[in-house]
């Protein structure tokens, strides 16, 4: 199959129509990747491709999708293996994006587009590039996750600047901010629910010499 918005639209609701949560939360990143990736010139189709299709392989359990990795050789770490296996679920995206699309087509972008949908979840072992960080954040600061963050912080209803305006009015100035702002908010979180936060978010901004003055 090409690499094309519509044809990204068609496997995104292949997977997640029967899981209308996950399928419009797809939607919304996809929004918030568009207006990144206008910012950080970087192309939009491929930021909204690999945003609508980060979350396609939910449609598995936690335990499939431990299954669905070890079957296929993927590299898994301890957190994920016996913490949290529903964090492999950008790993297992990533795979079923290739069984999908044919990457002949355009290798470059069917890479790029891949590795983003891999590393949304906690990084990668090699550096993340500006469309994997766009991925990242919109998945973070999409309007209805991020009002659910913010509930789970403070216990009330009632929510702080999203993080997107604050992008929007330049009061963020690039997507490494707003990357140690959301990895800041995911280990507060983890700590007042007595749980450890994936420790492979470090890896995000690892041995990054990127400027990204611009987002």
């Amino acid at each position: 199959m090409e690499i094309t918005i519509n044809n990204a639209k068609k496997v995104l609701k292949k997977y997640l129509t029967e899981n209308r949560k996950k399928l419009y939360h797809s939607i919304r990143v996809a929004k918030v990747a568009k207006i990144l990736a206008e910012k950080n010139g970087v192309p939009v189709d491929e930021a909204v491709i690999a945003s609508l299709l980060h979350d396609i392989g939910k449609t598995m359990t936690p335990q499939e999708m431990l299954a669905f990795c070890a079957s296929r050789e993927i590299t898994m770490y301890d957190f994920e293996i016996f913490q949290a296996p529903g964090a492999l679920h950008g790993k297992v995206s990533a795979i079923l994006f290739e069984e999908e699309f044919d990457r002949n087509s355009d290798p470059e972008k069917f890479d790029r587009i891949q590795h983003a949908i891999s590393s949304h979840v906690a990084g990668a072992d090699d550096k993340m590039t500006k469309l994997d960080k766009i991925v990242y954040v919109a998945d973070n600061i999409e309007p209805e996750k991020e009002k659910k963050n913010n509930r789970q912080e403070t216990g009330i209803q009632k929510q702080t600047e999203p993080l997107l305006s604050k992008i929007e009015n330049g009061e963020i100035e690039s997507l490494d901010e707003c990357i140690k702002m959301i990895i800041e908010g995911k280990k507060q979180r983890a700590k007042g629910r007595g749980v450890e936060c994936n420790p492979l978010v470090d890896n995000i901004l690892m041995n990054d010499d990127n400027d990204e003055r611009s987002i």
